[in-house]
């Protein structure tokens, strides 16, 4: 899947690694804010009560510095659903973002919004 990032964010890094010989592929994205306020992660998880394995969403707040917050976002079942809800909160991200000091308040507008509601399960199959 190639990724169309908003104009304000860029991939700083991508790893992919196979947990087993014959097993499937892993993969791994990082992406930061041109402010640099904010990075998200696409990351491999495991779904909760099973061996099953899934990519989780997560966001963090002022990454490196001593006031870093990690927030799970959300756990998905494959690696391009998790990178398109990573679109989706890097454009509602922006759209909230006016200034360093609204970075807190635009985030938690994103993840509010990428978040199921409580009527759908929280794993996404496919999109």
């Amino acid at each position: 899947m190639t990724v169309d990032l908003p104009s304000t964010w860029y991939c700083d890094r991508t790893d992919a690694y196979r947990p087993t010989s014959d097993g499937p592929e892993r993969r791994f994205a990082r992406y930061v804010h041109e402010s640099g306020d904010v990075s998200l992660r696409v990351a491999p998880a495991t779904l909760e009560g099973t061996e099953r394995p899934a990519y989780e969403l997560s966001a963090t707040i002022y990454p490196g510095l001593e006031l870093e917050e990690r927030t799970v976002v959300r756990t998905v079942t494959t690696y391009d659903s998790c990178t398109a809800l990573a679109c989706e909160l890097m454009s509602l991200f922006d759209g909230r973002y006016e200034t360093p000091a609204a970075a807190e308040d635009a985030l938690e507008y994103a993840i509010e919004h990428v978040q199921p509601s409580s009527a759908h399960d929280a794993v996404v199959v496919a999109r």
